[in-house]
């Protein structure tokens, strides 16, 4: 597996379909989790492959780092990313010790969690209208 970056901006390096960061996911009820604060890409083609938001912060407190992977996903339309997922569930999700160096074995972890396949898949976004 390639290493992983982390991008804090819509830089012009990503796909127009993967600038997304600064919009707000919503789980399955519409009921918005959280702002996107990043994103964790593929430092050779610059593919995305997680999220990275934060959970429960307010005034200053950080909250805790969630990493979502983007197959468990979905573009909705301009500032608006979908989640079949509850932030309940997303709260017990594993965290990273460092985020902008994930390990492998902190990915396979987060991975496991979500249900997802070990290896990362080739196909980035469930459903992109952008």
């Amino acid at each position: 597996m390639t290493s992983l970056i982390h991008i804090t901006e819509n830089i012009y390096k990503l796909r127009k379909t993967d600038r997304v960061i600064g919009f707000y996911l919503y789980d399955k009820f519409d009921e918005p989790i959280a702002r996107i604060d990043a994103l964790l890409v593929d430092s050779q083609n610059y593919n995305s492959f997680y999220i990275v938001i934060n959970l429960g912060g307010f005034l200053k407190v950080s909250g805790k780092v969630v990493i979502l992977p983007i197959e468990v996903c979905e573009v909705e339309d301009l500032g608006k990313v979908k989640t079949g997922l509850r932030k309940e569930f997303m709260l017990g999700a594993p965290a990273p010790v460092d985020i902008t160096c994930l390990t492998i074995l902190e990915e396979e972890l987060i991975r496991d969690y979500y249900a997802l396949p070990l290896k990362r898949p080739p196909k980035t976004w469930k459903n992109n209208p952008l």
